[in-house]
């Protein structure tokens, strides 16, 4: 049986057609907050869901440099922000049931979301339908993220 699995910006929506453009910043910038809804079509549920950043490979690169050197930038500035929750790199929240409170996001950074080996599993807190357990997205269920 094939599983698709949904990443979209709204509530069960349309998926994102990859890759999904954020927007251009410069150097000091904040982007908006970008909500991310996943779920999937399965009969039961998927377990053991993380998350990871990896360099861009799918096709054309649209970037300032490199994939590798950007991928590089973003995880370097996560370093240097940690642990502050504001700065550079690339911010996450799970914690939808709490309404994503600010001291909520973490920053993607070396050892924390860098590779798969330290990937970042699936909160409980950020299930927002289906039974609420950590790293499971149940059939029927979804996950709610903010970037």
């Amino acid at each position: 049986m094939t599983v698709s699995i949904r990443i979209s910006s709204t509530s069960f929506g349309t998926p994102y057609s990859l890759p999904e453009y954020a927007g251009t910043l410069s150097p000091g910038d904040q982007s908006s907050v970008i909500n991310t809804y996943i779920s999937h079509d399965g009969t039961v549920e998927i377990t053991n869901c993380s998350f990871y950043l990896l360099p861009y490979s799918a096709g054309i690169y649209l970037g300032a440099i490199s994939p590798q050197d950007d991928y590089d930038l973003i995880i370097g500035w996560g370093d240097n922000s940690y642990p502050a929750v504001s700065g550079g790199g690339l911010y996450i929240n799970q914690n939808a049931s709490g309404g994503f409170p600010s001291g909520d996001y973490e920053v993607i950074r070396t050892g924390f979301g860098d590779t798969l080996g330290t990937a970042i599993p699936l909160s409980v807190n950020s299930i927002v339908s289906g039974a609420a357990v950590a790293g499971e997205i149940a059939s029927g269920g979804e996950a709610h993220l903010c970037w």
